[in-house]
């Protein structure tokens, strides 16, 4: 047979049988049974080193108290105050000491919960704060933010601001487990902290209430960081911000943190996020009604801005498309931004969306899209990104698909404004532009293009008017034009780097050539042709293609060109041997033929259509007899000097 046990109660004395968890005539719960003499002994022991820590705890109080009267003596009437709502605080501890040690003594049987030593944690428990997680998410499903927080007795958090700008969907989850929504609180616009509450976490019992600071009396802060702890602070006034006071902290509380004072929570810290104080002066939790919502934070703060573009053309499910890519982070900069530079996510920012751009801009253009590239990116784009590599990045582009005209207008445009509102000034957009004036000019003098060519001399020259090889192609501009004189003046009005002396020298050679064929017909041909042909202006007017032929006696000019002279052609009476064969002329006479500027009157001339060769007339010896000539096959020259 087992031994029957008795458990006494501790408020009436009775003894009960051990099965019975309460008092069979009081109702007090009964302590659990602890086993035999050899378990009360350890009891016993267990209560003497409760007592003994009691008793450090008592001694360190009573030092404190005691010091802080010696201290007190002397002081002004406010330092008097301060030292007796210290004493005041240390009284209170004290007593709940006391409270601990007695509910200890009355349930002694129950030893086997009572810890000798208490943790950091335990002493956070102790205070009944709730602690967790507060996690912000974007419309589309993103987590963009995490940070601690600290929930009141009716599920009220103070969270700052700059944390939940961006974010639609707002969850507490709390260290203990669970997931709870955040709805909705107090705040309004400017308020860089708001009061909101937690959905389903109302009237927690044994947890700390919000409570309206006390200014007078000492508060202790807590870290929901780390283990760190400040019993016994002295907070200033402050000043009233919103629903809040804001005011100083001592610099070794730089953490997200609350304050406590007479059990209930008063004020928070933010750490990294804000670096005051933020003290509740109002209601507790349940006199509070909401203002605002979450939903109406994000409309107020972030929506239909720059930021919220952004952040959707991150959230696009086809990654791949690059130009719808591109084409949603454009539009975004044509909105104006919501958030400041300082409160604006870091993959928001514009220099970020930037960069992100130019690595698809490169893609686009690697998968033979440049030109959708060159018509999304407009130059009021470029203007409202005002970012001068991206600006290049598009301008390389649009010489390619559009040409260097295109490019240099751009840059001259949209560069130029860029420059001028961002105080920069980039060499390499510079040098960019200076290259594209010099293909493009130098395309221009390789087709022979003079009037446009000297066009895009001048512009070119009043950018960069010491550039050398600008100021070079002028001077083949010139000869092209067959004007030595402006060559040599253009040549000779600067001075040329090293690197230009042998095309300096071609070019005088040049120069030296024309003027010495100053005076003369000069006409070119493909060097080593046996044909060589010229136009020249008969009477004034008509043009006529003449093949140089020193076997004909006689100059011959076409019907066509005699009828478009109005001349009074008569019956053919002569025959001429040509390579087509024989055949009939009339005699006429020319009034003039010009050829290189030089003017020759009074020419005898047939008129015939030489077979097979239909517009072309042969100028004979009878117009060659008036000059010296000088054939250079070689050269593909003939010079016809006047005698």
């Amino acid at each position: 047979m087992s031994k029957i046990h008795y458990i006494k109660c501790s408020h009436c004395q009775t003894e009960n049988d051990n099965s019975l968890s309460y008092c069979s005539k009081c109702g007090t719960p009964l302590g659990v049974f602890t086993g035999d003499r050899a378990s009360g002994r350890k009891i016993a022991l267990y209560i003497l080193l409760v007592l003994l820590v009691f008793a450090i705890i008592f001694s360190y109080f009573y030092s404190q108290t005691s010091n802080s009267v010696k201290q007190s003596a002397g002081l002004s009437y406010d330092e008097k105050e301060q030292y007796e709502n210290r004493l005041n605080e240390l009284e209170a501890r004290l007593k709940s000491a006391r409270k601990k040690l007695s509910v200890f003594n009355n349930n002694n049987d129950n030893v086997s919960a009572v810890t000798p030593a208490v943790s950091v944690d335990d002493l956070k428990a102790n205070e009944n704060v709730v602690t967790g997680w507060v996690m912000i998410s974007d419309p589309w499903g993103r987590q963009i933010r995490k940070f601690r927080a600290g929930m009141t007795r009716n599920g009220w958090l103070a969270l700052p601001s700059r944390a939940c700008l961006g974010g639609n969907k707002w969850i507490f989850s709390s260290d203990s487990g669970g997931e709870y929504s955040i709805s909705g609180g107090l705040w309004i616009g400017g308020d860089k902290v708001g009061l909101w509450q937690v959905t389903g976490m109302n009237n927690i019992p044994e947890v700390s209430e919000l409570g309206s600071w006390n200014t007078q009396s000492p508060v202790t802060w807590m870290s929901l960081e780390s283990d760190k702890e400040i019993d016994v602070i002295s907070i200033p006034a402050g000043s009233s911000r919103g629903f809040f006071v804001i005011t100083s902290v001592p610099d070794d509380i730089n953490e997200t943190g609350i304050f406590l004072q007479n059990g209930n929570i008063v004020g928070w810290t933010f750490g990294e996020w804000l670096d005051k104080g933020y003290m509740w002066p109002g209601s507790t939790g349940s006199d509070l009604e909401y203002n605002n919502w979450v939903m109406y934070f994000y409309d107020l703060t972030f929506a239909h801005g720059r930021e919220e573009k952004f952040a959707m053309a991150m959230s696009l499910p086809n990654k791949g498309d690059v130009l719808e890519l591109l084409s949603v982070l454009v539009s975004g900069f044509s909105l104006q931004p919501r958030l400041a530079v300082e409160d604006t996510p870091d993959y928001l920012l514009p220099e970020a969306i930037i960069k992100k751009m130019r690595v698809l801009v490169t893609r686009a253009v690697r998968s033979g899209s440049g030109g959708n590239v060159v018509e999304l990116f407009t130059d009021r784009v470029l203007k409202d990104i005002a970012d001068i590599y991206l600006l290049i990045d598009i301008v390389r582009i649009m010489a390619n698909e559009l040409g260097y005209e295109a490019a240099i207008n751009e840059i001259e445009d949209s560069g130029r404004y860029i420059s001028r509102q961002t105080g920069e000034e980039v060499p390499a957009l510079d040098k960019l532009h200076l290259q594209y004036y010099q293909s493009w000019l130098h395309g221009l003098v390789t087709e022979s293009a003079i009037d446009e060519g000297w066009q895009v001399f001048n512009a070119a020259k009043s950018w960069y008017a010491d550039d050398p090889s600008i100021h070079l192609l002028g001077v083949e501009l010139a000869l092209l034009e067959g004007d030595w004189q402006e060559a040599e003046r253009l040549l000779y009005m600067m001075d040329y780097p090293s690197a230009y002396q042998d095309r300096v020298q071609l070019l005088a050679l040049r120069i030296s050539e024309m003027k010495g064929e100053a005076g003369k017909i000069v006409v070119n041909f493909n060097p080593g042709s046996s044909r060589i042909t010229v136009d020249a202006v008969v009477n004034g007017w008509v043009t006529q293609n003449f093949l140089v032929d020193t076997g004909a006696s006689i100059v011959t000019i076409t019907s066509s060109t005699a009828e478009a002279m109005g001349l009074q052609v008569g019956a053919p009476r002569h025959t001429l041997s040509t390579v087509g064969g024989t055949v009939k002329a009339a005699a006429v006479t020319i009034d003039s033929i010009e050829i290189d500027g030089w003017v020759e009157y009074d020419i005898r001339a047939f008129v015939v259509d030489i077979p097979n060769r239909p517009g072309l007339g042969l100028l004979g010896l009878n117009y060659l007899s008036r000059f010296r000539m000088d054939l250079k096959t070689d050269q593909g020259t003939l010079l016809l000097t006047p005698r």
